[in-house]
C-alpha cells in the first residue's frame, strides 16, 4: 500500500468516530447514537466547535460519548484537529452532526475496507435520498464529511485552519501521497441544509462562507 501503510490486510484495526458540531443541539444526538449502537468504534467523540445552543450539554448527558468543547467557535477544520488529537485509534472516521437517515450499514461500508487494510482511505457519497444533497455530491463528490482514513495520514496533514475548505486540503493531502480514496455509495442517506438550520438568508450566507472557504483552500495550495 502506498504512503507507508503499516496495515496488514485483513487483520481489523480500532475505529475512533469524531463528529464535530456547532449548533447541532437538534441533530447530533441522532447521529452519535447510531455511531454508538452500531458497535463499530472503540470511541465516539463529539467535538462541540463553541456552540451557542444545547449541543454541548445533550453530547454530556449522554451514556458513552466523549465531549471535547471549545469555548469559541474555531471553524470546522479546527475541531476535526481537536478531535483527532483527543482519539487514540489508528483509523480515524469523521462525521457530520447532521446527517440524516444514517444506519450501521452505512457505516460498516465507509470504514471496513480502511479497518480491516484494504484501502489506506474513504468518502461517502450520498445517493438517493435528498435530492439536494444527492445532487450537490453528484457535482462535487470527494467534499464530503463522512471520511475514513488511516490515522497515519493525518500526522503530515498541516491545512487545519482551512474552516470549511478542509475537505478539498484533505483530499489535496491524500492525492500528494499517492493515497487513492474509496468512494463508498450511502442510499437513501442525506444532510440537512444550512438554510434550514438558519433560515434561508442566514443559511445562505453560511453557504457562500462555506464556499469561500472551499475556494481559499484551493488557492492557497496551487
Amino acid at each position: 500500500m502506498s504512503a507507508g501503510s503499516t496495515a496488514v490486510p485483513g487483520v481489523r484495526q480500532q475505529v475512533d468516530a469524531i463528529i464535530p458540531a456547532f449548533d447541532e443541539g437538534p441533530r447530533v444526538l441522532a447521529v452519535a447514537r447510531v455511531a454508538l449502537e452500531s458497535e463499530l468504534f472503540a470511541r465516539v467523540i463529539v467535538v462541540d466547535d463553541g456552540s451557542r445552543d444545547d449541543t454541548a450539554a445533550r453530547v454530556e448527558a449522554e451514556p458513552g460519548l466523549e465531549l471535547v468543547k471549545h469555548e469559541r467557535n474555531r471553524g470546522k477544520s479546527q475541531a476535526m484537529h481537536s478531535g483527532f488529537l483527543a482519539s487514540s485509534a489508528p483509523v480515524i472516521c469523521f462525521l457530520d452532526a447532521d446527517l440524516l437517515h444514517v444506519n450501521a450499514g452505512h457505516l460498516r461500508a465507509l470504514i471496513e475496507p480502511v479497518q480491516y487494510g484494504h484501502n489506506q482511505a474513504s468518502l461517502a457519497m450520498f445517493t438517493g435520498g435528498r435530492t439536494l444533497t444527492s445532487l450537490a455530491q453528484k457535482i462535487s463528490p470527494l467534499i464530503s464529511g463522512q471520511r475514513c482514513l488511516q490515522r497515519q495520514l493525518l500526522d503530515s496533514f498541516e491545512d487545519w485552519d482551512s474552516r470549511f475548505g478542509v475537505e478539498t486540503s484533505l483530499n489535496e493531502h491524500l492525492e500528494s501521497l499517492g493515497v487513492a480514496q474509496l468512494v463508498v455509495e450511502w442510499p437513501g442517506a442525506a444532510q440537512v441544509m444550512k438554510e434550514e438550520k438558519r433560515g434561508c438568508l442566514a443559511g445562505f450566507a453560511a453557504r457562500l462562507g462555506m464556499y469561500r472557504d472551499i475556494a481559499a483552500s484551493k488557492m492557497r495550495r496551487h
